[in-house]
């Protein structure tokens, strides 16, 4: 698939495992994006709160705040900021899960183990969607 990301295009990354957040950098570095990293949630709300962040993937257990959470924070933001697309990124695989995170406001969810690919794929989907809604 060929993908013509807007330049530039900031992604922030939410995950407290520095191997996969590093993994996850790399790869979306590799399409040209922007990326941000914050170890948990607080931070990743303050970058947000700075930065003109595009895209979201947020991991849903981390210590300080857990993705529910920041989401949920994420979305009583004022837009443009409080409509950010979020992929929430979790280790459970249960439906219930799944439901919870997009009840909660994330407008996709995958599990771990993360395919670096999938989930560029995914973010794309989201960017597509939220560029064709104005």
């Amino acid at each position: 698939m060929s993908r013509k990301w807007p330049d530039p295009t900031r992604v922030l990354v939410v995950e407290d495992d520095q191997a996969t957040a590093r993994l996850i950098q790399a790869r979306l570095e590799m399409e040209g994006l922007k990326v941000y990293v914050a170890p948990h949630g607080v931070e990743g709300l303050e970058i947000l709160q700075r930065e003109p962040i595009d895209l979201v993937t947020t991991d849903l257990m981390m210590p300080a705040m857990n993705g529910f959470r920041l989401v949920q924070e994420i979305r009583d933001l004022p837009p443009p900021k409080g409509r950010v697309p979020i992929l929430l990124v979790s280790s459970n695989q249960n439906e219930q899960d799944m439901i919870r995170c997009l009840a909660a406001g994330a407008d996709d969810y995958m599990t771990k183990p993360i395919s670096a690919q999938v989930l560029v794929e995914r973010l794309w989907r989201m960017h597509q969607r939220s560029s064709s809604a104005g």
